[in-house]
């Protein structure tokens, strides 16, 4: 079963964004969809240390 996620982001940073997945062949959605993917399978984030360094201080 497909969950639906919807987020709220300035425009300029979609937009932007939206131009950097293009570039590589991906769309906004696609790419979210396979960072999810990553990191539900790894079970790693990429923003673990930031949450590390906050814990430690």
């Amino acid at each position: 079963m497909e969950k639906l996620i919807q987020i709220r982001v300035e425009e300029e940073v979609r937009n932007a964004a939206d131009n950097v997945f293009k570039e590589n062949g991906l769309t906004t959605q696609q790419a979210v969809k396979m960072f999810l993917t990553q990191v539900a399978h790894s079970g790693k984030s990429p923003f673990d240390d930031l949450f590390r360094a906050k814990e430690q201080h």
